[in-house]
């Protein structure tokens, strides 16, 4: 994987992933670049100088995908049902990642987790928990063996200024235009909607991910 941005090079450094080599932009004064250096020196990893690179790259290996008991340790959990955008998908892990929760999608409703998905996710693809199940209804009900509750985000719902999120939670997101669906629904214990204004109810699915976990953790602790 190609990966593009001193931002997106630096987390992958600091991830721990495989990195083969880096390309830095030259005559570029960015501290950026000091730090991605000396990450590299410190990790034996090569990397050169070139005047015709602009932003930045790195080759890196394959993301490491975190096990299930990995991501239900987290006890805050985003579980995306055919969220098959890849820019929607970047932009939800870096949110996830933000909130200290872990991601989990299906194998066959997914996007690759490509360079596409890193740059979405401004690189926190490389640091977050993410896995990858071959069903998220099973998925779901192991999480609730577990002890975390599942709140679908969906219209009709309980009003999210009305909710009251659990203390460990999966999150249950489904795609703009086909929502949950049934074998999904039907493991979910709570539904949560965004309260918005009734001639308008159309919401990027990665934005609906920023307000819910806002109100779930931080806007809960107050």
């Amino acid at each position: 994987m190609v990966v593009q941005g001193l931002n997106e090079i630096t987390e992958a450094l600091l991830s721990g992933a495989e990195v083969e080599k880096i390309i830095l932009p030259a005559r570029r004064r960015d501290p950026r670049i000091e730090k991605i250096k000396e990450m590299a020196r410190e990790r034996g990893i090569p990397y050169l100088f070139s005047p015709a690179e602009k932003r930045g790259r790195a080759h890196v290996a394959e993301v490491k995908l975190a096990s299930e008991e990995e991501v239900l340790q987290t006890g805050k959990v985003v579980a995306l049902d055919r969220v098959e955008d890849p820019m929607n998908l970047g932009a939800i892990i870096r949110t996830a990642f933000s909130f200290g929760a872990s991601v989990v999608m299906e194998k066959r409703h997914s996007p690759p987790l490509n360079e596409t998905v890193a740059r979405a996710s401004a690189g926190a693809l490389f640091r977050a928990k993410i896995h990858r199940t071959t069903s998220l209804p099973a998925f779901l009900r192991r999480a609730r063996e577990d002890g975390l509750w599942t709140v679908a985000a969906l219209r009709p719902g309980e009003p999210l200024n009305e909710f009251v999120p659990p203390e460990r939670f999966v999150l249950v997101l489904g795609s703009e235009g086909r929502g949950l669906r049934k074998s999904v629904l039907s493991l979910c214990d709570f539904r949560v909607e965004i309260p918005m204004r009734e001639d308008f109810d159309s919401l990027n699915v990665s934005v609906a991910a920023g307000i819910l976990l806002y109100s779930f953790t931080v806007a809960k602790v107050k």
